[in-house]
């Protein structure tokens, strides 16, 4: 096979990047609105590498890096990928492009890179194997099947919204409740909480103008932001992520504040964007959780989810510049 050819991306091939993530992993298909999205709105401090293999002049993977501030990320973690179409993924070219991308990290001053495969990609974890990554963490993923339980979280959400009021708890959509005051307190809930996520890396801090980035992303209307509300106070929120144009939907985030944990409201709030997806006529969402997030993978198991393949991450420590 010829000798892949690597140039660096523009926001124009967000689309082409996509396209080339679906044909990587048909089984979780990325939405080219969302990435342009994404790739128009970085995070301040942040750092992207973006780059498009092509062999014979056509394109076959996406090689990514990523990374926080140094001066917040002080080890040195950097994130990176090589998402490579599958008719083109072999253990030549996985290894050659795994290697590429990661030499753009180590140049760009990266000292810990962290690969990631899902785990019924077995050659992307047998090439991570032979190049010296090592398993790190692992990422449940869970699928409800609404044609199975959707009557019951129906009733569900009812009772739950029903036993919330009588704890003088408001669940309603962020739609029924926007102001300047409710997003600043939103991303001060979101900051308070994302630290209670296991995992290994720091989490840098995420800026308000970051943060209303985010709330504008293409998969989440606001109207399907579901939010509780403690008199003028959101002490939890849950969302789903609905892909405008393709792809499954997913958990986006479900979180309560500490002074609020173990009254079911997180669970409650979850059970209303479940609701509004059934009424939509979503068959299933899908959702994922570190393996160390019991508290979590408590609320999936009550609710009928059902495993399926996760993700696991692995790292390699390397010699930055």
């Amino acid at each position: 096979m010829a000798t892949p050819v690597i140039r660096p991306a523009t926001l124009d091939d967000a689309g082409l990047a996509s396209n080339l993530m679906t044909a990587a992993y048909p089984d979780e298909p990325d939405d080219p609105l969302v990435t342009r999205f994404r790739w128009a709105h970085p995070r301040d401090g942040w750092s992207m590498g973006r780059f498009i293999a092509h062999v014979d002049s056509q394109p076959i993977a996406y090689l990514s890096f990523a990374h926080g501030a140094w001066d917040q990320v002080r080890d040195g973690n950097c994130d990176i990928g090589a998402e490579v179409e599958r008719s083109h993924q072999s253990e030549e070219v996985l290894n050659e492009l795994w290697e590429w991308i990661a030499e753009q990290a180590v140049a760009d001053g990266a000292r810990i890179l962290s690969a990631y495969a899902a785990e019924d990609e077995p050659m992307v974890l047998e090439a991570l194997g032979r190049l010296g990554y090592e398993r790190e963490r692992s990422e449940k993923v869970w699928e409800l099947d609404f044609n199975k339980h959707g009557k019951r979280l129906l009733a569900e959400a009812r009772a739950a919204r029903e036993r919330m009021k009588n704890e003088d708890v408001e669940l309603l959509p962020l739609a029924e409740w926007q102001s300047p005051e409710t997003f600043r307190r939103l991303h001060l809930l979101n900051e308070a909480t994302v630290q209670d996520v296991p995992t290994s890396h720091p989490i840098p801090p995420q800026s308000f103008a970051n943060f209303m980035d985010r709330m504008a992303a293409p998969d989440l209307p606001h109207d399907r932001l579901w939010l509780a509300r403690h008199g003028d106070r959101p002490v939890a929120m849950s969302f789903l992520r609905f892909p405008p144009v393709r792809g499954n939907v997913w958990t986006g985030y479900t979180c309560s504040d500490p002074e609020y944990r173990g009254r079911g409201i997180a669970r409650a709030v979850k059970l209303q964007s479940l609701a509004q997806a059934i009424e939509l006529g979503v068959p299933f969402v899908r959702t994922a959780n570190d393996s160390e997030n019991p508290s979590m993978l408590h609320i999936n198991e009550t609710l009928g989810y059902d495993p399926r393949p996760g993700f696991v991450s692995h790292e390699k420590r390397v010699s930055g510049r």
